[in-house]
């Protein structure tokens, strides 16, 4: 079996020609809760060909991402550099938690007015036909606005250019008609600067989804 892998979100995406071979076991996990489909946000999974496969539990994710390839070296004991390794790849395999936790947390908090239906992340070809991809879509309830947001857990750096890029990317999302749009991040720490964005924070966050 092949699969194009993405270690960054863990994702697992089928290559083309094995897809119709894959999707019986792909589908046993699924039903299983143990993998998890993810179509753009707003797509069909009967209509479209953009899927990702996500080890849903973070705990198996972290397991298969630092462990299961390096299980030699640990039987050799060669902890150190399994270590470092581990060091060094961490804060991805935390961003990617950090975003799932994001847009779960959506349709429990409400930003400018609105509440939100379920998040989804988002990617595909933007009205100017390039590459385009956003963490955190929704829709508001009443479809009068549509959420488009962004999960950083690294440095920050200038949460102004964040929110800069967020309102480019908004231009060019195709679903964005003619609603308003609320720009929304989800940032380990609140900036001191005022934004032109509703900003989330880990306390926020955990305190919606216990």
């Amino acid at each position: 079996m092949q699969f194009e892998h993405n270690a960054a979100r863990a994702e697992f995406q089928p290559a083309e020609e094995h897809a119709t071979s894959l999707s019986r076991p792909m589908q046993r996990l699924v039903e299983l809760g143990l993998v998890r489909r993810e179509v753009p946000f707003g797509a069909s999974a009967r209509d479209t060909k953009r899927t990702t496969y996500d080890v849903v539990d973070p705990f198996m994710r972290f397991w298969f991402r630092f462990i299961e390839p390096n299980r030699s070296r640990l039987e050799a004991r060669r902890l150190e550099a399994v270590l470092g390794e581990v060091r060094d790849r961490l804060p991805a395999h935390v961003a990617g938690v950090w975003e799932e936790l994001a847009r779960a947390s959506v349709p429990r908090l409400r930003a400018r007015g609105h509440t939100w239906g379920p998040a989804g992340r988002w990617w595909g070809p933007g009205l100017d036909r390039r590459p385009l991809e956003v963490d955190v879509v929704a829709e508001s309830e009443d479809g009068a606005a549509i959420l488009i947001g962004e999960a950083k857990w690294g440095t920050e750096g200038d949460a102004s250019r964040l929110v800069e890029a967020l309102r480019r990317k908004a231009e060019r999302f195709p679903a964005r008609r003619k609603r308003e749009v609320v720009i929304a991040l989800w940032l380990r720490r609140r900036p001191r600067a005022r934004l032109p964005a509703v900003v989330f924070t880990p306390a926020e966050v955990l305190r919606v989804l216990r």
